[in-house]
């Protein structure tokens, strides 16, 4: 009858779903100690040390690779729910077997876990790669000097900028994570700091010369490869193709005050490269550097065609550094 009294008692004990780690059997073993295991969502699994090194643990359902800490079973005892920890013992003519690491499982509040905020450098969470977007982007810009000969070919001029300024806007298509299609729109704006007519030069505010500056308003049809990447940076080049209105402005005081004024479409391409930031899901910090080139700038002819006249000059290249902020909705 003892017999089969104890035999009992082991099927009830095995058959019980809540799992008690004795105190006795946790510490009494000390070549083998028990360790506990944290993964990042929260979970804690208890095993023995020698169990470590059986197999990698990369916690692919936990959200990454766990560390491992010393078990107290006085500090982390696991215990039936609603039950007092102290009220917990197991008596020492029934000690349990070594549990598996499934059966030790307590995961923490997931509240916790989905509202603790963390950098986006720690996680996957970049918003869209793929779909509409929007670019903004501001900076300064320098003017390359443009010289040419004007007047039938008969007198060489040279004109100088001081450093401006160029704002950007962006409607685009990310195709994929790593080539997108938009169109750009964009303002420059350069003041004149000199002109030089054959050998003669003149400053912007000296007593010869009033002022003048450059306004630049290019339209391009653009393309961008971006190079995708697991971390929150990414770099890019690319470029654009279309035209750019070029509108100019200038007054002299000699031999009489003059005031001329230029206009003229013009064809244009430009090269872009940078990289961004991911701040947030779906906003990126993005810095570039811009070159637009006006292979065959000419220029609209005033009424007594004496200057800016329609000859055409050589080539002209605006750079500019630009930082902005990109939308991916």
């Amino acid at each position: 009858m003892c017999k089969y009294v104890k035999y009992i008692t082991a099927i009830v004990a095995l058959a019980t779903p809540v799992v008690v780690l004795a105190e006795q059997s946790v510490t009494t073993s000390t070549n083998d100690p028990m360790v506990m295991k944290i993964y990042p969502d929260g979970t804690k699994v208890v095993i023995r040390w020698s169990e470590i090194g059986k197999a990698v643990d990369n916690g692919e359902k936990h959200g990454g690779a766990p560390r491992i800490i010393a078990y107290d079973p006085g500090k982390d005892g696991i215990v039936p729910i609603g039950q007092p920890a102290a009220t917990v013992s197991t008596p020492s003519s029934t000690p349990l077997s070594v549990p598996s690491a499934s059966s030790v499982v307590t995961p923490e509040s997931s509240n916790a876990a989905n509202t603790a905020p963390s950098p986006m450098s720690d996680t996957d969470d970049y918003g869209p790669m793929e779909g509409f977007g929007f670019r903004s982007n501001v900076g300064v810009a320098f003017q390359q000097a443009q010289t040419g000969r004007i007047d039938e070919r008969r007198t060489y001029q040279s004109v100088t900028f001081q450093p401006g300024i160029r704002f950007d806007i962006e409607p685009f298509y990310n195709v994929t994570d790593w080539f997108s299609v938009g169109v750009e729109s964009a303002f420059i704006y350069n003041q004149v700091h000199s002109l030089q007519i054959d050998n003669d030069t003149f400053y912007s505010g000296s007593r010869t010369m009033g002022s003048g500056a450059l306004y630049q308003v290019p339209i391009l049809a653009n393309v961008r490869f971006q190079f995708p990447s697991e971390g929150p940076f990414r770099g890019f080049c690319g470029g654009g193709i279309g035209g750019v209105w070029d509108y100019s402005t200038l007054s002299l005081d000699t031999p009489r005050p003059q005031n001329f004024t230029s206009y003229q479409w013009n064809y244009a391409f430009q090269l872009v490269a940078g990289f961004s930031y991911n701040v947030a899901a779906g906003l990126d910090l993005e810095t570039s550097f811009k070159t637009l080139c006006t292979p065959n700038p000419l220029a609209q002819a005033n009424t007594d065609g004496s200057l800016f006249g329609s000859e055409q000059v050589n080539a002209a290249y605006s750079y500019a550094a630009e930082v902005g902020l990109v939308w991916r909705f």
